[in-house]
Formats: structure tokens, sequence, C-alpha cells
């Protein structure tokens, strides 16, 4: 039985960087080793553009959307390898915080308990007893501390830059 097909031949001019460039391409290492032919690279390679001159025929905006999914899709990647790079420290912060907490609302709760035993300096409130200050509750002290910038760190980096 007869193979059924079409033949057409293609020139490449030599006086022209665009078909120089698909010549190249065309006989390329890599094209030899992802395709099974020149035939079949040239067959994907035409129905590729086309299928995109239609999308993009329909859909004026196409190449724009695409260009700011890119850069979205590098601001979110830039944004994960900070935190990633910052989460030891902002980890250790947030323990410390929680330390805090724990700390002021348990000596709160037995200051009674406890009166003429040595007690910790807290780091809540930095009075050095270890007792909230008179008329402030734990909550009170805690917000001061949280509305202060934290020391300059070198392991903290707040920047976002490019």
């Amino acid at each position: 039985m007869a193979e059924k097909s079409w033949n057409k031949n293609v020139r490449f001019n030599r006086n022209s960087e665009s078909a120089m460039q698909a010549w190249s391409l065309l006989h390329s290492d890599e094209v030899e080793k992802e395709f099974k032919s020149q035939n079949e690279f040239v067959i994907c390679a035409i129905n590729d553009y086309y299928e995109r001159h239609l999308r993009k025929k329909r859909d004026p905006y196409l190449e724009t959307r695409e260009k700011e999914d890119a850069f979205v899709e590098r601001i979110v990647a830039q944004a994960a390898e900070k935190t990633l790079a910052n989460l030891p420290t902002l980890a250790g912060m947030y323990l410390i915080q929680q330390q805090a907490v724990l700390t002021a609302g348990f000596q709160s709760t037995v200051a009674g308990a406890n009166a003429g035993m040595p007690v910790m300096p807290s780091p809540a409130n930095g009075n050095g007893n270890g007792r909230i200050k008179q008329g402030h509750t734990a909550e009170a002290v805690l917000g001061e501390s949280a509305e202060e910038e934290p020391e300059d760190n070198e392991f903290l980096d707040y920047s976002f830059g490019v």
C-alpha cells in the first residue's frame, strides 16, 4: 500500500538572518535528540506557532498578561526565598514572645503565692522584678514591647529588593 503524504520544499535564504537561524535550529543536536526527525520538528513548530497566532488574535492582551504573570511569579519566589531565609530568626522571635506571654501570665496569677521568693527578671517588662507594673495587664505590657521596632540584626533582612 502506498504511503499518503504531501511534499513541500522550503528554501532557506543565506542572506536572511532569520532563515539562517531557522536552518541552524533545524540541524541542531537538540532537535536531533528531542524529535524523531527534522520533519516532525517542522510539523510541531508550524502547529505551535499557528496555535499561538490564533490565541493572540482572539486575545490581543495575551502577551501582556503572560509577562505580568511571570513578573508576579518572580516576586512571589523572591518573597518566599526571603521568608525562608529569615524563618529561623522569625521562629526565635515568636518563641521569645510566647515565653514572655506565658511568663507574664504565670507570674501574675501566682504573685501572691511567691511573696518573698526570688524571681527571675521577666523579658516582658524589663523592670527586673518579674512582675507586671502596677496598673498594667500582661497584654498591655506586651503590647508596648510589640510596638517597638526590633533592634538591627545582621540575620534579619526586611528588604524585598530585586
